[in-house]
């Protein structure tokens, strides 16, 4: 059976990460995964660390810095596949998970149009340049995936999924006493996975002495007031996919080979989902196993403007500027959550080896929200014609993200995250050498630490390899390795317990390519 609900609250409140006081907020989390970019563009400049600020010619300065442009003397085309492949490691009551994956997408193409201003002889104006492409600025590609066990305490089994999804049936004096099936059913609706869980039998209801009703865990002993379960084997896979995409439409201009301006049109689109199957298993002979998965679908659509400057004050020094100002998205968001059951004996109903289903839709109204600006600096010196080295500095306001709804998103609790997050410095440089058509590259980039409470920072190293001939053709290739941790979280703790957090990090190589092409 389907339902489709809207319970805003709930997605706020219960989902399985990031809403404990002992982790990241899970609004806090997703304005920084929003909010995040590691650039994208070609494998030149990926093979660069991503620094590109005050460099140009390539297919990637009509995203990252469109006074680039004015560095082309010809018109060019180029693509760029990418192929993933991640390691993922995660902690979990004393077990070690260890899981691989992959990961195949086109991130980066475009081309530039380039004309000089040759009826203007006179002028210091010396060509200008046309460029538009698609660029995937951050990948959502990662998995987390753990196992442990959890084991009964004097409280009961208080890490557990059930236990979680009971805690609206009980109040500060113990269990609350019902009168009707409509008063049981009024709270199981206020909350998504209680509602699951009532629906498919892992919360039953039991009488009481004075002719009321309770709800219980399915292995709730009247007699001794305790559970049957002794300890519930945990497990969940944890999967996320795509990333903001721009569409971008830039031009730059070229004046005295001294001096290089330009300006972009940022269409943002976002595009972010997750993918999440928890089964608990049990240790006893009521319940063999429930599975709860869940599919969350956030989409959203938003626009910015970035302007830049590259300085030549002589031949072989470069110094530049870009600023990308706030993007304001509007964003949508759609939960699928579904839970299912398999008992070897119900204890209510009598039935053996029987399960049971549920399923919720979830269609959050739209919301909005603002990523911060971006201000960055970079300089590059050349070594002659073998080569240069260039660094980039780029400045990020985390702490000025803001979500906003003028239509009930977050029931009147709009998050204010900017109260969690710093304003960060993220360091990118490279290196770049060259022999005749030959050309070899390395970099590094370091992503500062955008949380006030929390330490996860981020980090990549790369190196590159490519070909430039003299008819235009150039090919391109590059592998980067970026390293980062996940944000702690716990499986169901509801505001009164604690549990062992899931710690995990991961390492994913990205392969490279650009092939493309002067006209």
């Amino acid at each position: 059976m389907k339902t489709s609900v809207y319970i805003f609250a709930v997605f706020a409140s219960v989902m399985m990460a990031f809403d404990s006081s002992a982790q990241v907020p899970l609004y806090t989390a997703d304005a920084v995964r929003f909010s995040q970019t590691d650039g994208g563009g070609s494998a030149r400049f990926v093979g660069l660390g991503g620094a590109n600020v005050s460099l140009g010619g390539d297919i990637s300065s009509i995203s990252a810095n469109p006074a680039g442009l004015g560095f082309y003397n010809r018109s060019s085309w180029a693509i760029s596949p990418v192929l993933r492949l991640g390691q993922f490691n995660s902690t979990y009551e004393g077990n070690n998970t260890f899981n691989v994956g992959g990961n195949f997408q086109i991130p980066n193409l475009g081309f530039v149009l380039q004309n000089r201003f040759e009826e203007y002889a006179d002028s210091k104006w010396i060509s200008g340049a046309f460029g538009l492409a698609i660029n995937q600025k951050q990948s959502f590609y990662n998995n987390i995936n753990y196992n442990g066990t959890v084991s009964q305490n004097e409280n009961g089994i208080a890490y557990d999924f059930t236990e979680n999804a009971l805690t609206p049936f009980l109040s500060d004096n113990g269990f609350r006493e019902f009168n009707t099936q409509n008063e049981i059913d009024d709270v199981a609706n206020s909350n998504a996975y209680t509602y699951l869980a009532y629906q498919t039998y892992l919360l039953q209801t039991f009488n009481t002495e004075n002719n009321t009703f309770l709800i219980d865990r399915y292995d709730f002993d009247g007699d001794t007031g305790g559970y049957l379960t002794q300890s519930a084997d945990q497990r969940e896979n944890i999967d996320t996919y795509s990333g903001i995409t721009t569409l971008d439409v830039s031009y730059g201009a070229n004046y005295n080979d001294k001096i290089y301006i330009g300006a972009a049109l940022n269409v943002n689109f976002l595009n972010y989902r997750m993918v999440r199957s928890f089964r608990e298993t049990p240790d006893n002979s009521f319940l063999n196993y429930m599975d709860l998965n869940e599919e969350t679908m956030i989409t959203g659509a938003g626009a910015a403007f970035t302007l830049g400057a590259i300085y030549k004050p002589i031949n072989i020094l470069n110094v530049g500027f870009s600023y990308t100002s706030p993007t304001f998205i509007s964003m949508n968001e759609t939960q699928d959550i579904a839970m299912e059951t398999f008992f070897f004996f119900n204890p209510e109903t009598g039935e053996e080896n029987i399960s049971y289903e549920e399923e919720i839709i979830n269609e959050v109204p739209s919301y909005s929200l603002r990523l911060p600006q971006k201000v960055s600096v970079g300089a590059t010196t050349f070594i002659s014609k073998y080569g240069f080295i260039t660094a980039d500095l780029e400045y990020v306001d985390y702490a000025s993200a803001r979500y906003s709804s003028t239509n009930g998103a977050f029931d009147g609790d709009v998050p204010e995250v900017g109260n969690n997050l710093n304003s960060t410095f993220n360091l990118k440089v490279g290196a770049e050498g060259r022999l005749n058509i030959f050309r070899a590259r390395v970099g590094y980039a370091y992503f500062d630490n955008p949380y006030k409470n929390f330490n996860l920072n981020r980090q990549s190293i790369s190196a590159g390899i490519g070909i430039m001939k003299k008819n235009g053709f150039f090919i391109d290739a590059t592998y980067r390795l970026s390293s980062f941790d996940n944000p702690d979280f716990v499986a169901y703790s509801s505001s009164d317990m604690s549990s062992d957090v899931i710690r995990s990090e991961s390492d994913i190589s990205n392969f490279r390519l650009t092939i493309g092409k002067s006209l």
